[in-house]
């Protein structure tokens, strides 16, 4: 037994490795952030509802069923069309109840609910923003059903024209126009708690709506000449939409600042640009859309054009597209572009759908999100869906911060960590949570950090006690306001469970000596110790026998003992000092041993967490320096002590990294 003790030293020991080695230990995290967004098509009830004159628990039922979609695969925003053609998913007094709701324009659902307040209300729950996609200039399409009398285009006559393949158009180069659409999103702004405004890619119609003939605004061009107007025909009319952008832009901002405005044009500017993209539609000269104007003038906040072309299309190349699009963003701005491969579940598909996402975070790596065209590419295609949930979309994500709207985060939550049977408890408050959309909970289990994201509404999370073989170390919490800004966070350490002297049957101590202690020293015991002996059996015979007449010690010579399971056992009083069995003078020492012979046994993964967490413990419990961390041998001369694969730990200063990065997250200073 005497070797025993003198054996029971070096918990860390690599005779056979003296080189130090480089250890990594992650920083205190920060949760990704990504904008994963899908459309919402109403239009042509293309994905909600499924057809006009479901009843309103059907609607409901159905927008549940998509927006738990969106949660259960970790995206983060939806952007639901609320006005495909003059009409209103919504309750409003200037333009009627939509056809796609009810079958009959102008009517409400009955029984009587607004279904944006329901969206809204629904996606905020699941964490989700909630942009309103409306179409600024269309005010009748083909399959809205009929003309009814509430229709705009009986209310504004003079403002709207007809296209010859059915479609019924605003004029937008007409004050009324413009007033009338600045009206309406103003008024959603105001009486809704949305996240944000978003336009498509129509503006001026594109040709084939009028059998490719020219746009039908005589009236108003020749009004415009009259006054004195010296445009072309062109540049007014883009003029007119650049107003319309430009206005908008800045009466969201005016209403309120944290409603973010998002445009999706169609994808490629013009051909030419860049010179390797020599084919596609001329959106400056068919649209009258200078989409590359409000980009560079920074009039919208986050930018999705259309780039729904595959990867290697040489002339329509989405990266090339993305990169062109990316050196016009003057003013970084988010550049989220939309992708699209429809409902083609084949393997070659959904290939291209995760390499554009990839795509897009190696190109825009401090920004990154792409828009789905549309919610039903991937909720109606379980091969997809699967593959973004197995792959880029595995764990959740915030949505990029704005600084240009807001740089404010919000105030740290206060929080309290709980035991609750085998899981853990955390509860947290704060001050404002008006201000708060979304919650970070960060989480340490043994050296790995990781998150989840509960939603504003809630207060509480269980989480499991051991992740497993790793112990519950560090949590934190943060708060993220509307813009995307993140509080700080401090940790909160979980101490590990330390079984007191009674649970091991420890027999009453003699006499001994007092002192204080400056430094951590760790040892083992230097017995095998495998899972068929019971630690605290084995603690009360070392105890016993390190009390006898051949040894009179005054009790067990360690403060704390680990087991191989990782659980950790109270020893003697830390302010005592004692027999160890070692030539060196304990004064002042915290002992700390593993039971094993290192020397023929590997550490088991669960007693060098617990070692770690032990440190830390004692670190912050006893205002110890993790700097003084050291094994038996560095204090002794006894050369001879079987250790080596627990004193490789040290030698590369792993438990020092670890126990800093402990201490660091919960930001206790002890290093002197």
């Amino acid at each position: 037994m005497q070797k025993l003790f003198f054996a029971a030293a070096i918990l860390l020991a690599a005779a056979c490795t003296p080189a130090r080695q480089t250890v990594s230990t992650p920083p205190r995290p920060k949760a990704p952030a990504e904008f994963r967004a899908a459309w919402v098509a109403t239009v042509a009830n293309i994905n909600w509802p499924s057809r006009p004159g479901l009843s309103t628990a059907e609607q409901q039922a159905e927008a549940v069923r998509l927006l738990d979609f969106l949660r259960e695969h970790n995206f983060n925003a939806v952007i639901f069309q609320v006005r495909p053609q003059a009409d209103a998913l919504y309750q409003s007094s200037l333009e009627p109840w939509s056809y796609y709701l009810t079958g009959k324009q102008g009517q409400a659902p009955s029984p009587y609910y607004d279904p944006l307040a329901f969206w809204v209300e629904e996606a905020h729950r699941r964490g989700l923003e909630l942009h309103v996609w409306l179409n600024p200039y269309r005010a009748h399409h083909v399959a809205g059903g009929e003309v009814s009398d509430s229709s705009v285009v009986k209310r504004m006559p003079a403002d709207v024209v007809h296209l010859k393949e059915g479609y019924w158009w605003f004029d937008p180069a007409k004050k009324a126009t413009q007033d009338h659409g600045a009206a309406v999103v103003n008024d959603i702004v105001k009486r809704y708690d949305i996240d944000g405004v978003h336009f498509d890619d129509y503006f001026y119609p594109y040709p084939s709506y009028n059998g490719d003939a020219d746009f039908p605004d005589n009236d108003s061009w020749a009004a415009y000449k009259k006054a004195g107007g010296k445009l072309s025909r062109a540049d007014w009319r883009r003029d007119a939409v650049n107003q319309f952008i430009q206005r908008v832009y800045g009466d969201i901002k005016a209403t309120k600042k944290h409603v973010k405005f998002g445009l999706s044009p169609f994808g490629i500017y013009r051909p030419g640009f860049p010179p390797a993209i020599s084919a596609g539609f001329d959106q400056h000269d068919e649209l009258y859309a200078d989409a590359r104007l409000w980009l560079n003038k920074g009039w919208i906040d986050y930018y999705s054009p259309q780039l729904y072309w595959p990867i290697d299309r040489v002339a329509l190349s989405f990266p090339v597209l993305l990169g062109w699009w990316k050196e016009e963003n003057k003013m970084q701005r988010h550049l989220w572009p939309g992708i699209s491969v429809g409902k083609d579940s084949s393997r070659l598909n959904v290939h291209e759908t995760v390499s554009k996402i990839m795509i897009t975070r190696g190109m825009m790596p401090d920004d990154m999100g792409v828009v789905h065209w549309h919610i039903g590419s991937v909720a109606d295609n379980p091969n997809m869906a699967k593959a973004l949930l197995d792959g880029p979309y595995k764990t959740p994500a915030l949505v990029p911060a704005s600084p240009w709207l807001n740089t404010v985060a919000p105030a740290q939550p206060s929080f309290a960590i709980e035991a609750a049977g085998d899981s853990m408890r955390i509860r947290w408050e704060h001050p404002r949570t008006e201000e708060v959309f979304r919650w970070v909970v960060y989480l340490r289990y043994g050296t790995q950090w990781s998150y989840k994201m509960p939603v504003g509404s809630e207060r509480t999370i269980v989480v499991p006690a051991v992740n497993g073989k790793q112990r519950l170390a560090v949590a934190g919490v943060t708060a993220v306001g509307r813009t995307g800004n993140e509080s700080a966070w401090l940790g909160k350490a979980v101490d590990v469970p330390i079984v007191p002297r009674a649970g091991w049957n420890a027999n009453p101590p003699k006499p001994f000596a007092k002192h204080q202690p400056v430094r951590i020293t760790i040892h083992h015991e230097g017995t095998r110790f495998d899972s068929t002996k019971i630690a605290a059996q084995h603690i009360k015979n070392v105890q016993v026998w390190g009390m006898g007449k051949d040894r009179n010690w005054a009790d067990i010579p360690y403060h704390f003992l680990i087991a191989p399971d990782g659980t950790v056992f109270e020893g003697r009083d830390v302010f005592t000092v004692g027999e160890t069995a070692t030539e060196y003078n304990p004064a002042g020492h915290l002992l700390i041993t593993c039971l094993g012979n290192f020397e023929e046994q590997q550490v088991d993964p669960r007693q060098l967490d617990a070692l770690i967490n032990t440190v830390a413990y004692a670190c912050r419990k006893y205002g110890i320096s993790y700097e003084t961390i050291a094994s038996h041998k560095d204090h002794s001369s006894q050369t001879s002590c079987p250790g080596k694969n627990l004193y490789r730990f040290m030698q590369n200063d792993y438990i020092k990294e670890q126990v800093q990065a402990l201490l660091d997250a919960t930001g206790t200073s002890v290093k002197r």
